[in-house]
């Protein structure tokens, strides 16, 4: 099971404004004193420093930074992190990893094998409360310590010796050393240093120990600063003296302190994107947006009938939908997987043989779906269906709604009601399911289409649309047993092909984010799992 903590980021991602006065993009350097500063900004603040505990995308991008796991994931390639090498059984499901003896931390001790086994066993011990808890249930016994049923000694993680691991499966897991290398929660912990502070631990910068190339020398104020770890096993490697991040809730305010020089970096919001067509970048950062259909017969909702479900999707113009929504600049989507995932030999989506709702819509199979619905639903015309679409109060997610109620009320006839409620209300109704229609999104912990289609197991925790198909918890509990990659993402096209023809929910567009950054910053990576922004091996020029 996965869950990615996502929706804040995503809430905010569509905050669009439109940004006047733009100037062109100059390289503006670093600083004045010839140090190398590489600056930038986050609109979600980072929830904790404390590994174990980090829950969402600006928790992983700092402690990517802070922290070094057996491997390294740098935009999807794995290379090795604190493990020299490492090799694994003929099953797939016991791996040994052989810790570098010159791997330190930052107060300069060796960081050994039983520092993974303290950190992983703190993470799935239910006393800690890790909001991630469920990355770790890959690990032998890794769900029944999480639930309290065996004690954290019992997962399959031990040190042979200061300098060897070894770590036994679950079940085979392809993806298991691009997540080790990407997600926080599988960094290394110092128990004494963790004893030492309690509760107080990573309450700030000193009140920890650094693993990976960067060591945090200040967090105040809503602002990070970043230093290279002299003790770095790979030190030779990092080229910045110093990196600044700072907390800037607002979109348009960071673009303009970029355009002073504040900014080495700074996200570009759509309305202001084709302002600076030609000088801008992008990446597809995995995120995909939709809205969550509450499939649940007890709630004596429309959205309990597959025919209906299937009526909204096909009267979605999602090209439509885009322009007016995120201003032509994101991709439309009718589909539950991000397309640019690792399939068995390429890319998931252009191995995809998935059919689904024309991007343009389709008004005559929306009407007869409409037509069907009806009859089973006792209804003798279209207005007399009611359905509340459930958003949160930020005027984009305002828009979302209206163009979703326009379009279903103009082509199909039916009432559309639209309730705004604040955005900690929206993740409260996800959970609880009070809703009929409610806007969601996901991205991706690791490189694997499974992160996504688990959210319509019947059994996850993070179903939130209430769905239950027998043929697609098969399928997807299969998949995580198969070992041959073909078959195995055969299974999981078809468990997708299956949630899209039950209209499970309504895929909307795939998210592209544009950027400006200064011609002097060079080396960062971009990713569409667990980090998007990876600036560790970054120089300025």
């Amino acid at each position: 099971m996965k869950r990615r903590v996502l929706a804040a980021i995503l809430v905010a991602t569509m905050v669009a404004g439109v940004f006047t006065g733009c100037g062109t993009p100059k390289s503006k350097g670093s600083s004045n004193s010839g140090e190398k500063v590489f600056r930038y900004s986050t609109r979600t603040e980072p929830t904790t420093l404390d590994p174990t505990k980090s829950n969402c995308i600006p928790d992983n991008e700092v402690q990517h930074a802070l922290t070094e796991s057996l491997v390294r994931n740098t935009g999807g390639e794995v290379t090795p992190g604190v493990a020299k090498d490492w090799k694994v059984s003929k099953d797939g499901l016991v791996y040994t990893f052989n810790l570098n003896p010159d791997a330190k931390w930052s107060d300069g001790k060796q960081i050994k094998a039983e520092d993974y086994v303290y950190s992983w066993q703190r993470l799935m011990n239910p006393e800690t409360a890790a909001p991630y808890a469920f990355i770790g249930e890959y690990i032998k016994n890794g769900r029944a310590v999480e639930t309290g049923k065996m004690k954290p000694e019992k997962l399959g993680v031990v040190a042979k010796d200061d300098t060897t691991l070894e770590v036994t499966l679950e079940h085979p897991t392809a993806y298991f050393l691009s997540m080790i290398g990407a997600q926080a929660q599988f960094a290394p912990l110092r128990k004494d240093i963790v004893e030492k502070y309690g509760k107080e631990f990573a309450a700030d910068a000193e009140k920890n120990v650094y693993s990976g190339p960067y060591v945090l020398t200040s967090a105040k104020e809503q602002k990070w600063i970043f230093e290279p770890n002299e003790n770095y096993w790979d030190k030779d490697s990092i080229k910045l003296d110093r990196v600044e991040l700072s907390y800037v809730q607002n979109q348009e305010t960071a673009l303009q302190m970029y355009e002073s020089g504040e900014l080495d970096y700074s996200e570009i919001p759509s309305m202001a994107v084709p302002t600076y067509k030609g000088k801008d970048h992008s990446f597809r950062n995995g995120n995909v947006d939709y809205y969550y259909f509450n499939n649940d017969a007890k709630k004596k909702s429309p959205m309990s009938n597959k025919n209906f479900r299937l009526a909204l999707n096909y009267a979605l113009d999602r090209n439509s939908y885009n322009k007016l929504v995120n201003n032509d600049v994101y991709s439309p989507s009718n589909a539950l997987v991000f397309s640019g995932l690792q399939g068995a030999d390429g890319k998931y989506g252009k191995e995809s043989t998935l059919k689904s709702y024309p991007l343009k819509g389709d008004d005559a199979k929306a009407k007869q779906y409409l037509k069907a619905a009806l009859k089973e639903l006792g209804k003798s015309k279209a207005s007399d269906i009611k359905v509340t679409i459930t958003t949160s109060d930020a005027d984009a997610a305002k828009k979302q709604a209206e163009v979703c109620q326009e379009m279903w009320k103009t082509k199909l006839g039916i009432k559309v009601e639209i309730n705004q409620i604040t955005y900690a209300e929206v993740l409260k109704r996800h959970e609880t399911g009070d809703f009929e229609i409610a806007w969601g999104g996901w991205g991706s912990d690791y490189d694997d289409p499974y992160s996504y289609l688990e959210l319509f197991k019947s059994d996850s925790a993070y179903n939130y649309s209430r769905y239950k198909n027998t043929k697609v918890d098969k399928l997807l509990k299969d998949s995580q047993t198969e070992t041959d990659a073909k078959k195995r993402m055969e299974m999981l096209h078809e468990a997708e092909q299956l949630i899209i023809d039950d209209g499970a929910f309504l895929p909307q567009a795939e998210r592209k984010v544009h950027y400006l950054v200064d011609d002097d910053v060079k080396g960062l990576n971009f990713f569409y799992c667990s980090i998007n922004l990876d600036w560790v091996y970054a120089d300025i020029k």
